[in-house]
């Protein structure tokens, strides 16, 4: 895992956001971003392995040149605890399901985040191929997400922020279209509901069964290309075995398991 430091970025230009849609209106712009979506040339999709999931999903799979989002949610207690392992976990899930190549990770140095946890991230990948960046400010660590967009064997590129930026979203959405890399934002709270990512994912710890096991209730809150509608909110129940190294999806019958919630340790 390498970490870069860089003293200053150029910072991009910011506007204001724009005016919110009526529900109507916003479904039929949805079923347009569909219809131009289904006639990109070029367009890839990385399935995530669960067929539950996949099948909602544009091409059966994780747009490839994409923006997406991937925020902390209530814990079974009801307090939001970004660090817990939940979020930041599948994250690195989704990295793990993209092709080869450099992982560019930015974030912001904050004395209560610590350092992510090597051992723990080798679960999904190599921890080898993550290339960390710290930046002092927002506008830096949006700056650099979009030059690694750009940066040839980058595979994709993960950005840690509480900041929206409608402006900063749109560069990141049309620097991952045209160069067809991911970019993730991953949020330690909900985000607006405005947003041109592709995807939004909202993602908590559940209560699992036994150390060996970490289960995560997961909620696609937006689905820009895919199914089903925008009044729609599906959610998993998914399982993440230590010992088969897998992720599956809980079925309905085993949803009453309880049991205490397992804080996995992603960071350290």
């Amino acid at each position: 895992m390498s970490v870069i430091s860089p003293n200053a970025f150029a910072s991009p230009a910011t506007d204001s956001q724009g005016p919110v849609l009526p529900p109507l209106l916003r479904e039929q712009v949805r079923r347009l971003e569909r219809a131009h979506s289904a006639e990109r040339p070029g367009r890839a999709a990385a399935p995530l392995g669960l067929a539950e999931i996949d099948r909602l999903l544009p091409d059966g799979g994780l747009l490839t040149g994409a923006l997406h989002e991937i925020e902390a949610g209530p814990s079974p207690s009801g307090r939001v605890a970004p660090h817990d392992g939940a979020a930041l976990g599948f994250t690195a899930f989704l990295l793990g399901r993209l092709g080869p190549g450099t992982l560019l990770w930015c974030r912001q140095p904050s004395g209560a985040d610590a350092a992510l946890y090597a051992p723990a991230l080798a679960a999904w990948f190599d921890p080898a191929r993550l290339l960390m960046v710290t930046a002092r400010r927002d506008e830096d660590l949006f700056w650099a997400m979009e030059e690694g967009l750009r940066t040839p064997g980058i595979a994709a590129v993960v950005g840690e922020t509480r900041a929206a930026d409608p402006t900063a979203g749109r560069r990141l959405s049309l620097a991952a279209e045209k160069n067809g890399v991911p970019a993730l934002l991953l949020r330690p709270q909900p985000a607006p509901p405005q947003s041109v990512c592709a995807t939004r994912w909202r993602v908590a710890s559940a209560p699992s069964l036994d150390l060996t096991q970490s289960r995560w209730r997961v909620e696609l809150r937006r689905n820009r290309f895919g199914m089903p509608s925008a009044e729609e909110t599906p959610s998993w129940l998914l399982e993440w075995n230590d010992e088969t190294r897998r992720l599956a999806v809980v079925s309905q019958a085993q949803h009453g398991s309880t049991g205490a919630p397992r804080r996995q340790r992603l960071v350290g």
